[in-house]
């Protein structure tokens, strides 16, 4: 039995055994189950219009920290990510519908207060991103908080896709980061336009492009960017869940423990996760997970059946006309142009990938500065052009184009036609690769472009293409002949199919299980309180005394209290007054005694002391905690002292709050005692707080 379950059944019994004699009417939490629509991954298709789906969400995803992977709210991320796609009956019926699928679901999860930003109900265009969220008021431990649902758009948004390619020649991917950018400022706006204040809890998520922004403002938030005056949130109270996510960071503490509450589900036969490239030093913030995948994993034939059920639900596979089993359907071909022959190669999809990856970087792009000035102009004005025609008259007339180099023989002759002296220079080998594009453009039924301006910017690209090509004619035909299956892997319905219908602990045995053994060296594995430590460290709520050092047999005194429950509150601005005459001004813990003061959770030692470098007692801190739990919503909660052998001793002023504390757990005891003179060390605290974050919004 873990020590967090075993602790867990103590409080319980504790609770009870004490004779509990004010207890809230029970709360639930209900799980709300329904329906949800949005635009398929082929919805960009005139025939194919909105799917529906069924989802079950419930608040008591919210009373965890959101370090917590929670395999239901992962589920519900994935379906708010999806209702967040544009409506595919949008670009018909106008883009101020593209939040509806949106606004329906969050209605059912009880949500209101419903807003989209001036690009998510325009027109898509260069570098747009769509924005919508919601909002609700939930109670827990520390009074009331608002819960805002943050739904970036991440499908069937047309020219925003301009976006990916505009990398920028240093730092983080640049278009990743202005849509971070637009995200933040209106998550902002939200705030500020509704007049929230007071504690934010934010779950935010996305796919693709939205999940690359997703992963930067949840980092944002994590390092402490403040939402406007009088708003507060803290690392615990970040619920990010993206999907199929590309990494957009350039920062080598991506992976520190501060993010680790941002998860990051993708596919290992999704090529879109793999860019922006490691070889420019990209990265993503948090944790990544992973689906199973074909010649990966090794139990994929026991998974399989229970995912292809959940993939037929969704209907999309039939609508082209393809066999389901087309995303398992990667094969690698070793091409000899020399001498025409084809052979099959033991090759993974993932491995494929990075061969791949590494030509690109070496024979198409020699640096990023030079995709950046020769190439990133070029394919952003072709990607806005052709994905202004129809997205998914373009995905097809894609396969058409790589079906017309799928025989063996005639990629062998045009890979030949290629490597002839000056065929590239004088533009006989160009023309014939751009006429067989504008061909297939036709064929796929592609309309309303200028079919000149196409062609030049196709010329203009064309040249690098097709040296890449005559250098690499193995990867560039498996690329031909397994279009279909690197395109399926890129769907959401694949990653939510794999969500639905695998266990939670599939994903949950991938998060890391962090003790501070590393980052303390006085802190181990086995102590009694790792992971409470844990907690506090990576929420920023208490800090290491030392490099390496927590300290956690120290006492604590009365200042360090106040300012580890200033970081919980989110270190609030305001009027720092307070009377103390031994709160030393401009002091590391001034700002927080004076918080504490104006907000009724401390009253000091006398009128005019609050003796900060005191330790502080158990009655003190449990006080203190009180008054905090007490501001906004009256405590519910109380139990008998009667079973403590020292109860006689708790001072008049604190019997009240010792009451809750047991009531609530957060107080267990020490051998059948209170102790409530006796000191705190820096280990209790940290449990305390653990346990005092994570009560039942009924126990308050």
């Amino acid at each position: 039995m873990s020590k967090k379950i075993l602790s867990l059944l103590l409080a319980v019994v504790m609770v009870f055994s004490l004779g509990v004699t004010a207890f809230a009417a029970d709360v639930q939490y209900p799980v709300i189950k329904g329906n949800y629509t949005h635009c398929p991954s082929l919805g960009f298709l005139d025939f194919v219009g909105n799917v529906s789906l069924d989802f079950a969400y419930s608040d008591a995803y919210f009373t965890h920290t959101g370090y917590q992977y929670d395999h239901d709210l992962a589920k519900v991320s994935m379906a708010l990510t999806q209702a967040s796609f544009a409506s595919a009956s949008s670009s018909v019926e106008g883009w101020q519908t593209a939040n509806s699928n949106f606004n329906a679901l969050m209605k059912q999860c009880g949500f209101t207060k419903f807003a989209a930003n001036e690009d998510a109900v325009s027109h898509p265009g260069l570098e747009t991103l769509g924005a919508y969220a919601a909002s609700k008021t939930l109670v827990d431990n520390g009074g009331s908080y608002t819960l805002i649902a943050l739904g970036l758009r991440g499908h069937n948004y047309g020219g925003e896709w301009y976006g990916n390619f505009d990398v920028g020649k240093t730092g983080g991917h640049a278009g990743f980061i202005k849509a971070a950018d637009k995200a933040m400022a209106f998550l902002k706006q939200y705030i500020a336009d509704n007049h929230i204040t007071g504690r934010v809890k934010l779950w935010t998520t996305g796919f693709s492009r939205a999940a690359a922004t997703a992963n930067l403002l949840g980092a944002r938030i994590d390092q402490g960017e403040s939402l406007g005056a009088n708003v507060t949130i803290t690392p615990h109270d970040l619920y990010c869940y993206t999907f199929e996510t590309p990494q957009g960071a350039q920062d080598s503490n991506s992976k520190a423990p501060l993010y680790d509450n941002i998860f990051n589900i993708m596919n290992p036969n999704d090529f879109v996760p793999k860019v922006s490239f490691d070889a420019w030093d990209q990265t993503r913030y948090g944790q990544d997970l992973y689906t199973p995948a074909y010649q990966i994993d090794e139990d994929y034939a026991s998974y399989k059946p229970g995912m292809t059920a959940e993939l037929r639900k969704m209907g999309w596979m039939s609508l082209l006309g393809y066999d389901i089993d087309l995303i398992d359907n990667f094969q690698y071909y070793d091409l000899n142009p020399i001498n025409g022959t084809v052979s099959s190669k033991a090759v993974t999809q993932t491995e494929y990938y990075n061969m791949f990856i590494d030509a690109l970087l070496t024979d198409m792009m020699t640096s990023r500065q030079d995709m950046v000035d020769n190439v990133q102009a070029d394919i952003q004005e072709l990607s806005a052009t052709l994905l202004g025609i129809d997205t998914g008259r373009l995905m097809n007339a894609l396969v058409i184009f790589a079906g017309k180099f799928a025989d063996p023989m005639t990629f062998i002759h045009f890979v030949n036609s290629i490597t002839i002296t000056g065929a590239i220079v004088n533009g006989t080998v160009v023309d014939q690769f751009v006429d067989l594009f504008m061909e297939a453009m036709v064929q796929a039924g592609c309309a309303n472009y200028n079919g000149d301006q196409v062609r030049a910017m196709l010329r203009n690209l064309a040249p690098r293409l097709l040296k890449f090509i005559a250098k690499n004619p193995t990867l560039s035909f498996n690329l031909v002949q397994n279009l279909v299956p690197i395109i399926n892997a890129h769907f959401s319905e694949v990653t939510n199919a794999w969500l639905r219908s695998m266990p939670a602990e599939y994903f949950a045995s991938q998060v890391r299980q962090l003790a501070y053994t590393g980052g303390y060296r006085d802190v181990y594995a086995a102590d009694w309180y790792s992971d409470e430590v844990e907690y506090v460290t990576r929420g920023g709520l208490m800090n290491g005394m030392d490099v390496g050092i927590f300290a956690p047999e120290r006492n604590t005194t009365r200042a360090e209290f106040a300012m580890v429950l200033y970081r919980l509150e989110g270190c609030p601005e305001g009027n720092m007054y307070d009377p103390f005459v031994d709160v030393i001004k401009g002091s590391w813990y001034q700002d927080a005694v004076a918080w504490a003061y104006r907000s009724g959770v401390v009253n000091g030692t006398s009128p005019t002391t609050f003796d900060p470098d005191g330790n502080i007692t158990r009655e003190q801190m449990v006080t203190m905690l009180y008054r905090y739990a007490n501001r906004v919503v009256k405590t519910k909660t109380s139990a008998s002292l009667n079973g403590f052998g020292d109860a006689w001793a708790v001072s008049d002023y604190a019997r009240a709050p010792m009451q809750w504390a047991v009531g609530v757990a957060v107080i267990n005891g020490m051998d059948g005692l209170l102790n409530p003179q006796g000191y705190t060390t820096r280990a209790q605290i940290a449990r305390v707080l653990q346990q005092f974050c994570e009560i039942k919004p009924d126990m308050v």
